[in-house]
């Protein structure tokens, strides 16, 4: 369980002041994130956390970075996403917290026991309340209730969220979609060389055959010279598969969330990549290439080629 020893503050819109405090642990009101309960096929948290993305997406603007979490509720899944940016540039516009300060989160969900008794008060005019089974702020002069309770640390739920940095989200973002555009080009790459590899197997096996009925109906022709010569005919084919094999390993050690690997393709004696690489990464590419004996060009600000000779 996360360690909750922050000071526990009610994020909503209209918080001007905070105060001051080392550490804190926010309670994101309904205006900080997006929720939904739904009933899945799944048992464990990460597996439901998976499903939370394809599930809200619809309910998100597409111009930030989302946080997932999920929680049982009952027979259902309850799923939360929200934007850590969004949180961090409020807190620094309203009251100049450092997104550094923030520990845990909780969601305003997580108070429907004491929500369906009493609405909590958020400020003089607002109060979170239940609305069809979901926490929702809305004026104290819509609700028919004159007792509100104080929000204060008591109502902290028990199970908190590791707040994540927005700068780390991106980050982990990017690095994600680079290692599955990596990912799915070697899984391509992969597959192609095992369909020639195969296919290289086949018509070594007809050749062979070939030979094998050769020699039975003509004796003479087995001289160890003439089976040297097929013999060494396919050995190159082995040999140009093993030398495939070790540029692809070469290329890999270029391959980082830095450096993309775009192309792949054998022209003649070569097998030519093309990689996308962060501007101040370029000249670490060129210099890794040459240290394991790659030509690699830059082909512009962000682009590099490279080339190894197929033995």
């Amino acid at each position: 369980m996360l360690s909750s020893n922050g000071k526990l503050i009610l994020l909503h819109k209209g918080l001007n002041s905070i105060p001051k405090a080392s550490k804190y642990d926010l309670l994101l009101s309904p205006e900080f994130y997006i929720s939904k309960i739904e009933k899945l096929p799944v048992k464990y948290s990460f597996q439901a956390k998976k499903l939370a993305p394809s599930i809200l997406e619809d309910s998100l603007p597409t111009n930030n970075i989302y946080e997932y979490f999920v929680k049982k509720d009952a027979n259902s899944w309850q799923l939360f996403a929200y934007s850590p940016k969004e949180i961090e540039e409020f807190l620094k516009s309203c009251c100049k917290i450092d997104a550094n300060k923030i520990g845990n989160i909780y969601f305003a969900d997580q108070l429907k026991d004491i929500l369906v008794k009493v609405p909590v008060g958020v400020d003089e005019k607002n109060a979170l309340t239940l609305i069809d089974g979901k926490a929702t702020i809305v004026p104290r002069s819509m609700l028919t209730s004159q007792n509100y309770a104080k929000f204060t640390s008591k109502l902290r739920p028990k199970k908190a969220f590791k707040f994540h940095l927005a700068s780390k989200s991106s980050k982990d973002s990017k690095l994600d979609k680079n290692s599955i555009i990596v990912s799915v080009l070697l899984s391509l790459i992969a597959i192609a060389f095992i369909v020639e590899g195969i296919s290289y197997k086949k018509a070594l096996k007809q050749e062979e055959e070939k030979t094998a009925n050769l020699l039975s109906n003509n004796p003479s022709l087995q001289g160890k010279m003439i089976r040297d010569s097929i013999k060494n005919k396919y050995e190159k084919i082995e040999k140009r598969e093993r030398s495939i094999r070790e540029l692809l390993n070469k290329y890999s050690q270029l391959s980082s969330k830095k450096s993309v690997l775009e192309k792949l393709n054998i022209e003649g004696n070569k097998l030519v990549a093309q990689f996308n690489v962060e501007p101040n990464e370029i000249n670490h590419i060129l210099s890794i290439a040459k240290t394991i004996n790659l030509k690699a060009t830059k082909l512009g600000s962000n682009k590099v080629q490279v080339e190894g000779v197929l033995k």
